[in-house]
């Protein structure tokens, strides 16, 4: 096993977290995810005039939400408010530290270090780090799909809230144009805001569906046209 093989494991071993003997991948499935989207988002135009080191990219997506582990792990928060809220910048600074601790030694210090930097700055769109604003870029497309409803939908379990509320809540983002405008806000690559956008059009279907099942509507409109009042 190389030594960044050996960090990725000791990665989705800390972010892959147990109640009882259960395991709950949803931190880790949502940092590969982010890693996926961030190694292909430095190779977009807007990432060719400062290219980030492929590796720094790779080791700040993998630990980037380590700060939620640590929390649950200390018993600050439960594992259904993971990713529940944007990261801060305790959970940030949580997240490079386990960085450095897991990757310290074992990966070039440089890299490890650039990599936490990354960490620290992903929130911040001033940030001159190339692999912060990768970083920044990946974890904002994700947030953007149909990822946004499972993400939802278990935090509205979790809160005790129904598939109706979850419902509502997304009619109203579109009566606000909310998404269009957390694309103008959080991304900054045009190809990201072209995604974004696509893939909204995946999540406003499924929603279409979602409604359409949950009252049954196919059935009321396949009644209504053998003249069956419904």
């Amino acid at each position: 096993m190389s030594p960044f093989d050996s960090v990725t494991s000791q990665a989705r071993d800390l972010l892959t977290l147990r109640d009882g003997a259960v395991a709950d991948p949803w931190l880790w499935e949502h940092s590969e995810r982010v890693l996926r989207l961030a190694r292909l988002l430095s190779k977009a135009p807007e990432a060719a005039e400062d290219p980030p080191d492929e590796t720094v990219v790779a080791l700040a997506a993998l630990f980037h939400d380590a700060g939620w582990a640590v929390q649950v792990r200390e018993g600050q928060i439960t594992r259904w408010q993971i990713l529940s809220r944007p990261t801060n910048e305790l959970q940030r600074e949580l997240g490079a530290g386990q960085l450095q601790e897991i990757a310290g030694g074992v990966l070039p210090d440089q890299q490890v270090e650039m990599a936490a930097d990354a960490i620290r700055q992903c929130n911040d769109r001033y940030t001159s780090l190339s692999a912060a604003r990768v970083l920044a870029e990946a974890t904002s497309l994700d947030e953007i799909g149909l990822a946004y409803v499972l993400r939802h939908l278990r935090q509205y379990q979790a809160e005790g809230r129904s598939v109706d509320q979850l419902l509502a809540g997304w009619k109203r983002q579109l009566e606000y144009d909310f998404w269009e405008a957390r694309i103008n806000d959080c991304l900054a690559f045009d190809i990201s805001r072209g995604i974004a956008r696509t893939r909204l059009e995946s999540v406003r279907a499924f929603m279409a569906a979602l409604e359409r099942d949950r009252g049954a509507v196919d059935l009321i409109d396949g009644l209504r046209a053998l003249g069956v009042e419904a």
